[in-house]
């Protein structure tokens, strides 16, 4: 009975049932089937691959509780694979617990072993749902949701963080109107939560009454400023990339610039073009120059790229003929915004001055001097550290000096013999006071236009005219024109007029010294008043006497 029993249950034997004549099968069969059936499909869930790839993609954080959510967020994909696996089988599983506790056997066990893991699908769900889900408050902004946090609380000390950093840039409070911001506390999935500090920026870009930018500061004061990072520092750089070549060594502005990275109104912002304009422009404020031995009027406005009524509108009131040194003139009225400092370092080969040596001459009067042998330039290449600014030079360092050829010495002879009172000295002093009445050059008189060989100084009559430098007394007596004239030689190739007097003093072949005097102002020849006409010929061609006195 029992190899019966065996043989009736082995699987070679249900085939043979089932194709014996209809015959109803127990109750508890199709339970049991539909039992067995889904064993493939809950194989198939268990093996399906894992969103590895999705799982590595976790915000980072460095909060360990941050971590831990995140962890349990990234993790549930496959919790609920597995729980939608698990939940398929208990499913069967009750289904055929049921089905035997209608056929009748072990039925108070299996109902409670039902109800045990019906309980505990519950709690697995409500578990999964907790982790999933949380209690969070989302902030709205006339009525666009911003973000959601953990607790209102969080949300509030967001939105007092920006009116407290608002209020800090204004210079005064700022807060938002209550009727535009709303809270809403429920429900929310935990993956849409997002920080404090990120929820403050999403409520800062709502409001645009801040920016964050790059301001421009001149001399300390703050003259433009972009949110673009780096264009400032551009807008230098072309400012000073005129100044700049290969052998720069630094570029720096004298004004102290400063680019500051900050928050500001956005009022405050400036278009980019405004800010280059401003820079490239100018801004009130003299340059001078002051005056050296050998500088002239026309000479001065060359070298700083000007006419000369140019220099004279800058400078009016000034005679353009008496230039003394340490004179300080207005070369422009106007500066540029920003003045270049650039450090240079410069090739080129130089003049090495040469030395002179003195032979004593007893033919000759002290101070005088004849070259014998002439001198000559030496070459020298240079290295040299120059600074500028803006288009001035303001230093020069000789760092390396290489001689490429020597100078030549030069020989002079030097007077020995004792000078006379009369012995001319160089230079000329004023042969009168008095006003300049005419000076040198073309004039409009008695109707045409002539040439004045000299210039007119008037004074009453009478007054003293003495000698501008020492020399000898070549003519003394009427000339045409001249009325009566004096004409002194100063033996260096120099010869001085003096004109219109009303008497003289002195007669040809007289030794005179500097000062002495020699004639009377007055006005005969060709003459409108007294005054003294005064000329100075350099070998016999008219020099304007306003270059040497």
């Amino acid at each position: 009975m029992f190899q019966n029993n065996t043989k009736r249950n082995t699987p070679k034997e249900r085939p043979a049932r089932s194709a014996k004549a209809p015959k109803a099968a127990p109750a508890h069969a199709a339970p049991k089937a539909a039992a067995k059936a889904p064993a493939p499909d809950a194989r198939r869930l268990r093996s399906k691959p894992v969103d590895i790839q999705g799982r590595r993609r976790f915000p980072e954080s460095s909060s360990p509780y941050r971590q831990l959510q995140l962890l349990l967020a990234g993790s549930m994909p496959l919790v609920r694979q597995k729980a939608g696996g698990a939940a398929y089988r208990l499913r069967s599983l009750f289904s055929a617990l049921v089905s035997r506790a209608r056929d009748g056997s072990s039925g108070h066990r299996l109902i409670q072993t039902a109800v045990f893991l019906t309980a505990g699908l519950v709690l697995m769900i409500f578990a999964a749902n907790r982790v999933l889900y949380t209690t969070a408050t989302t902030l709205s902004f006339e009525g666009r949701t911003l973000g959601t946090v953990a607790s209102e609380e969080e949300a509030q000390a967001a939105v007092k963080s920006v009116e407290s950093s608002i209020s800090r840039v204004l210079g005064s409070s700022y807060s938002l109107e209550p009727d535009k911001v709303s809270y809403t506390t429920g429900l929310a999935y935990r993956g849409e939560l997002m920080e404090e500090a990120d929820l403050e920026a999403a409520l800062s870009e709502s409001l645009r009454v801040v920016e964050h930018g790059y301001a421009l500061y001149v001399g300390g004061e703050r003259i433009g400023a972009t949110q673009t990072e780096g264009a400032l520092e551009g807008l230098l750089d072309q400012v000073s990339a005129n100044f700049r070549n290969e052998n720069t060594i630094s570029i720096s502005f004298l004004e102290g610039v400063e680019v500051k990275e900050c928050d500001l109104p956005v009022e405050d912002f400036s278009n980019l073009a405004d800010i280059a304009l401003l820079l490239n422009s100018e801004k009130d404020g003299e340059v001078t120059y002051t005056v050296k031995q050998g500088d002239c009027w026309s000479v001065i406005a060359e070298d700083h790229n000007m006419t000369s009524k140019d220099l004279l509108r800058l400078n009016p009131g000034y005679d353009i003929d008496r230039l003394q040194i340490d004179d300080v003139l207005v070369i422009s009225n106007a500066v540029p915004y920003l003045t270049v400092e650039a450090v240079q370092m410069e090739y080129y080969v130089a003049d090495v001055p040469y030395e002179i040596e003195y032979v004593d001459d007893d033919s000759m009067w002290e101070g005088d001097t004849r070259v014998i042998t002439k001198g000559q330039y030496g070459s020298a290449d240079i290295k040299a550290r120059v600074t500028y600014e803006g288009l001035t030079e303001v230093d020069r360092v000789i760092e390396e000096e290489t001689i490429l050829t020597e100078p030549v010495t030069e020989v002079q002879a030097r007077g020995t013999k004792e000078r006379p009172t009369w012995a001319p000295t160089g230079s000329f002093r004023w042969p009168t006071s008095g006003t300049i009445t005419s000076q040198y050059g073309y004039r409009n008189i008695f109707g045409g236009s002539s040439f004045h060989g000299g210039i007119d100084i008037a004074n009453s009559y009478g007054t003293d005219i003495v000698a501008a430098d020492g020399g000898v007394v070549v003519y003394a007596g009427w000339m045409s024109g001249y009325g009566y004239l004096v004409q002194i030689d100063h033996q260096n190739g120099y010869v001085t007029y003096y004109g219109h007097n009303s008497k003289l003093l002195v007669s040809v072949g007289d030794k005179v010294f500097k000062g002495q005097h020699i004639a009377e102002m007055g006005s005969t020849g060709r003459s409108t008043g007294s005054h003294c006409h005064f000329e100075v010929r350099l070998n016999g061609e008219r020099q304007n006497p306003m270059n040497y006195l």
